[in-house]
């Protein structure tokens, strides 16, 4: 049984812990909040309740953990992972953003293989299945050499942005914005789907809504990226949340021998040249038990199996070609970097 730490009060306690405790070879042993000191209800009413800190420090000090979990604000994550590092944790789960910029994050990778421990990030939108079975079909050849990939999302957010508080997502100084919390997994997903570098990039954030909720806000809820890849291919990038009409998720994968389509991260079609676009079967979603949580179970389908590929990782050292590591964190962090003149 891995005994699991996780540091920060938001995502990690609120979707990761109920689901890492689904999970039949892994318990929360202890948690630390970082702001938010009170505990969700959910895990109160578990059997064996994690011991719980209100300093991270003491928390990697004091226990025997297998895993540790930094899902705190992104400010704090290389001061954290670095610290893991240093007292001797080798198995560690990053959020994304990785860092706040490309610096801290060459230093932790580098430190990481220094200390022989496992780093890894959580880029667990991987393993959605539809963007699985888009995976299969690009690495079965079903599209031929990649020329173009386009992943644009629109997300209506204009009312909530104009009357809820943000908080440090808005704030650029603390690393808000939606190029590091989302920008940072689009990025990812192009690198992994079509499995090549990015040699050059150019782009923009901008801020649609820049008051709202009795805030005023300077970190981006729009971003704008295009550019080419290693083998020629060239992408583009695009999210907009401070609209009041969204159209979901697209995904379009352009090749020699034809065309793959992802809608909303659930139907995949394909079509080969000459040919009209056809539905592809996609294997189920998981399905999170009944007592998880409504947040919880939304995540439940990539994070799942994305937890049952760390397992193997960190017990069998068996490294799943899906699951991200910290040399994909530093990737994304580039790309970032140079879209907001790090």
């Amino acid at each position: 049984m891995l005994k699991v730490g996780i540091i920060g009060g938001g995502f990690g306690l609120n979707v990761q812990a109920p689901i890492i405790h689904t999970h039949p070879n892994m318990t929360v042993t202890a948690v630390s909040t970082v702001n938010r000191h009170q505990l969700p209800k959910e895990i109160e009413e578990w059997d064996h309740p994690p011991v719980h800190y209100k300093n991270w420090n003491e928390m990697i000090d004091n226990e025997e953990l297998d895993l540790l979990l930094v899902s705190s604000m992104p400010i704090y994550h290389y001061e954290m992972v670095k610290y893991a590092l240093q007292s001797g944790m080798k198995n560690i789960i990053c959020e994304k953003p990785f860092t706040c910029n490309r610096t801290e994050s060459e230093e932790l990778v580098k430190l990481s293989k220094e200390k022989s421990a496992k780093l890894l990030l959580d880029f667990e939108w991987r393993y959605v299945p539809a963007r699985q079975k888009v995976k299969e079909l690009i690495q079965n050849n079903h599209i031929g050499e990649i020329l173009h990939f386009e992943y644009h999302v629109s997300n209506p957010q204009f009312q909530r942005l104009q009357e809820s508080k943000r908080g440090w997502l808005g704030q650029k100084g603390k690393s808000g914005g939606m190029l590091g919390a989302l920008g940072s997994h689009m990025i990812d997903t192009m690198r992994w789907l079509i499995d090549d570098k990015i040699e050059a990039v150019n782009g923009f954030v901008h801020t649609h809504v820049p008051e709202g909720g009795g805030e005023v806000r300077d970190a981006d809820d729009a971003f704008f990226i295009n550019g080419k890849m290693k083998h020629n291919s060239t992408f583009s990038l695009q999210l907009v949340t401070g609209v009041n009409h969204g159209f979901g998720s697209s995904v379009k994968v352009y090749g020699t021998e034809g065309t793959i389509t992802l809608d909303n991260d659930k139907q995949v079609n394909l079509g080969k040249v000459n040919e009209q676009l056809n539905e592809v079967t996609v294997p189920k979603r998981a399905v999170a038990p009944d007592y998880v949580s409504e947040r919880a179970q939304g995540y439940f389908h990539a994070f799942y199996p994305y937890l049952e590929s760390v397992y193997e990782y960190v017990v069998h050292d068996s490294l799943d070609p899906s699951l991200a590591t910290a040399e994909d964190g530093h990737e994304s962090q580039i790309v970032i970097d140079q879209i907001i003149g790090n």
